[in-house]
Parts: C-alpha cells; structure tokens; sequence
C-alpha cells in the first residue's frame, strides 16, 4: 500500500506546480465555505450578546468592565469582543458573514504558517494539499459553521507562535501567546511552545511580553469588578459524550480541579515534548490534554485536533501520509454524525490523547543547533 502511495506522490501530487497546488486548495476551502455558510453561524449570538455588553460603558451593572461578573456563561476572551465590534456597527448578520470569510481565510493562513515550519528541502506541497483536503471540513465548521471567532483567533495566534518561536524571535512569541490566551482562556496550554526558544534569556523575555498581553487585556475586569471571578469559577454539565464522563467522573458540572488539571498537564506534556525533541507536537498534545478532562462534547472542538495533527504530520512525522489528520477528520470528526452509544465517543476522545502522548516515546530527536534552523533537524521522508 504505501509503495502505490509513494508511486502516486511521484506521478500525481509532485507534478503539479504550487500554484495549481494553491488553487486546487483555495477552491476547495471555498466550496466547503458554502457548504457551512447555510445554516451558518450558530454561537454567533453569543459574540454579538458579549460585544455589545462590552462596548455599553454607561451600563454600570452588566456593560463594560462589568461583563464577565453578570454573565459569566461568556467563556470568551476579551480580544474576540472586540474583534467582533470592529465589524459589528455594519449590523449583526454583516458582521457574522465578514467574520466568516475572515475566519475562512485564517485556515488558509494556518496551512501557509505549517508549509513554512519544514525546511525547504523537506517539503511536499502534494502531501500537504492532501492534509488540507481533510483539514477544510473540519476548518470550515468551526469559523463558518458555527462561527466561533475565539477558538479561530486562539489557533491562528497560536501557530503564529510556533512559527516566530522557529525563528528564535523571542517577544512576537510571546505577544502571540499572550492574545490567543486573550481570544480564549484555554490556548494558555500552549505556552510550552516558549520553551523552544533558545536561551532561558529569550524565554524570559518571551514569557514577560505572554504575562503582560495577558494582564493588559483581563486585569481591568478584575480590578473594576471583584465579580469578574464568576467566570473563573464558572461550570458547564458534563455531558454524555465527554471523555470526563468516559473516565468515570461523572460529576453533573465541571469538577472545580478540571480547569487547572488541563492546563498543568498541557504544559507538563509540552515541556517534555520540547524536551525529547518532538516539538511540532506541542499543539497537538495541548489540545488532547483540554479534551481529554473537558466536560463539553461540542463537534467544534475537533479543529484544534485537526490544527495540532497537520503541524505534527508535516513537521514532525516520519511518514509521507497525513496519517493523524486523516484520522482525526475520520475518527474524530465525521464520527460525530454517526449514531453510536455516547461513551463511544468519550473514549475515542480518551484514545486521542494516549495516542497523542505516544509521540513522546520512541528515540530522542537530537538537540538543535542556534537560529533559523536551530530546531531539531527533521528525518528524511524517504529513508
């Protein structure tokens, strides 16, 4: 099978040039787009209810700086607020669709940030259109589908990170984190990606810019309103279909230790990803370790595995095929749609992060040598 898959890469996906390649991919993305754009943007509500009460400053008891305190539901980062308000004077719908395309397009931008983590004499842009091919369904239902703005910003920034931590630029990384933590709350379990950074120098610089983006944006609402811890402490039932619930902790809403669980083993799994050299799994495995103690069950959720597992195929993965993509779109995603008994879908959620964790194991990838390509050198696809 994989010799015929190997004729294919030389017959077939190598011959077109990235210019068709690009095409092929912009005209699939927009196709998908149409398809999630009717019936689109479910959670929109949600944003359109934040950022109005986020601009009404006169309103002294739910606008404002007031806004986490009375409506702690919001688990939306300050930074999506505004996002959203910077289209939303165009009228609500106007400001869903602009938001749409842009979201769209932040996909397309993710696919050209992962082309540009492998070295030039490693890449495969047939190889890398096939990833996209399984990665737009999934894309395009959380940016369009449901249109949920705060995870889009948070994986963007995030994979920006990534690449500007490639470049040993220690504050844009840092920058960087610091906004998707302020798009999202949870993408602060990528912050091991500053650990690629090196030098404990360039680390404290970048996690200095990361602690001050963060304080800039969710500081005023603690200082203006003692409420604002509402939302921290903020629980959602723990639904049928999670693997909390798969794990046995069956508790009705979230456990008060499961928010700060994810984020410690995020980071722990980060630092030892960083650490045996298996960098490019550092999103992955922060995604997995969010889903594998998160107590919802949204369908959305799978785009941060999908983002974590085309890093991983094209950056870090020995095997020409996008395996985890496939995978992940397959077993993750369109399994959603299929009628099976709920703590099937947990455990596949729990599957997800053993075998996430299992890019841990295996030889140790040799240490880097300093900037550009000081990353840990990539292994021959062909070998």
């Amino acid at each position: 099978m994989l010799d015929r898959l190997r004729g294919l890469r030389s017959s077939v996906l190598t011959v077109p040039p990235p210019r068709t390649i690009a095409r092929l991919v912009l005209a699939w993305a927009v196709a998908w787009f149409v398809v999630m754009a009717i019936g689109g943007g479910s959670s929109w509500p949600f944003f359109v209810q934040g950022a109005s009460a986020l601009a009404d400053v006169d309103d002294r008891v739910r606008g404002g700086l007031h806004l986490y305190a009375a409506a702690p539901v919001l688990q939306i980062g300050p930074l999506s607020f505004l996002a959203v308000l910077l289209l939303l004077p165009a009228g609500a719908i106007a400001a869903l669709a602009g938001w749409q395309v842009l979201g769209a397009a932040a996909g397309l931008l993710i696919l050209w940030l992962v082309r540009g983590l492998v070295p030039r004499w490693h890449r495969d842009d047939g190889w890398l259109a096939l990833g996209a091919a399984y990665f737009m369904p999934v894309w395009m239902f959380l940016a369009v589908g449901v249109a949920h703005l705060d995870d889009v910003l948070a994986l963007l920034l995030s994979v920006a990170a990534l690449r500007t931590a490639r470049d040993a630029r220690a504050w844009p990384t840092g920058l960087l984190l610091g906004l998707a933590a302020d798009a999202k709350p949870w993408a602060v379990g990528f912050a091991a990606i500053l650990l690629l950074l090196p030098g404990w120098r360039r680390r404290l610089v970048a996690a200095a810019a990361l602690m001050a983006a963060v304080a800039a944006a969710w500081l005023p609402f603690f200082v203006a309103d003692p409420g604002t811890s509402n939302a921290v402490r903020y629980t959602i039932q723990n639904a049928p279909v999670s693997a909390l619930h798969a794990l046995g902790i069956h508790d009705p809403r979230t456990p008060s230790w499961d928010r700060p669980a994810q984020l410690l083993l995020a980071l722990a799994l980060g630092a030892i990803a960083v650490r045996r050299g298996r960098w490019a799994a550092i999103p992955l495995l922060a995604v997995a370790s969010r889903l594998v103690l998160e107590p919802g069950g949204n369908k959305y959720y799978i785009a941060g595995v999908v983002v974590g597992t085309i890093i991983w195929d094209f950056a870090g993965s020995r095997h020409d095929v996008p395996w985890w993509t496939l995978s992940a779109c397959l077993a993750l995603f369109v399994a959603r749609w299929i009628p099976m008994p709920n703590p099937v879908r947990g455990w596949l959620l729990v599957a997800l992060f053993a075998a996430a964790c299992s890019l841990l194991l295996g030889r140790r990838r040799p240490a880097s040598p300093p900037p550009r390509g000081w990353l840990p050198t990539l292994p021959d696809r062909r070998a």
